[in-house]
Parts: structure tokens; C-alpha cells; sequence
């Protein structure tokens, strides 16, 4: 999965993705771990799904 996917099925916005991770947005727009960021709430999402497939 990739961000724009996650964000469409969800609905969120940056601003409250930075908020995962306890960062404004200006600051999570300019990380050099942005994609880092991304990709992990990504997987963790997609890891989230599956388990309720299982269920």
C-alpha cells in the first residue's frame, strides 16, 4: 500500500499524520524521514487489515 492509497481510504491528512508521530506539520513535511514515517504507518495498516480478515 502506498501513501495516497492509505490516505484516500482513510481520509487523513498530513497534518494529522504528523500528529502520529507527536510532530507538527511543518516539521514531518520537512523530515529526512518522511518516507520512513510513511511507509511504516503503511505496513502497520496493512497489518491491521489482514488481522481482520483472519477474524
Amino acid at each position: 500500500m502506498k501513501i495516497k492509497e492509505l490516505k484516500k481510504e482513510t481520509g487523513l491528512s498530513n497534518k494529522q499524520i504528523a500528529q502520529f508521530f507527536d510532530m507538527t506539520y511543518g516539521a514531518f513535511a520537512n523530515s529526512s524521514a518522511k518516507q520512513r514515517y510513511e511507509t511504516a504507518l503503511c505496513k502497520f495498516y496493512s497489518f491491521l487489515k489482514e488481522g481482520e480478515k483472519k477474524q
